[in-house]
């Protein structure tokens, strides 16, 4: 159900970032989308998966400082 919801939020910052909302907007969808990966990737052991979110993350959480 996860990798679901990480799909569509991942779906809604591209949409948020080609329509020319505010680009706090879309770091905070693409973080939230991270985390329902991670939680996708930790229940399937896929660490790939788990690597490549958390790095996503972590650029969401960056962009989102002051």
């Amino acid at each position: 159900m996860f990798g679901l919801v990480g799909s569509f939020l991942v779906i809604a910052q591209m949409a948020i970032m080609s329509t020319g909302l505010p680009l706090h907007l879309a770091m905070l969808c693409g973080l939230v989308a991270a985390g329902c990966w991670i939680f996708h990737a930790l229940e399937r052991k896929d660490k790939a998966l788990l690597f490549v979110n958390v790095a996503v993350g972590g650029f969401a959480f960056i962009g989102l400082m002051p």
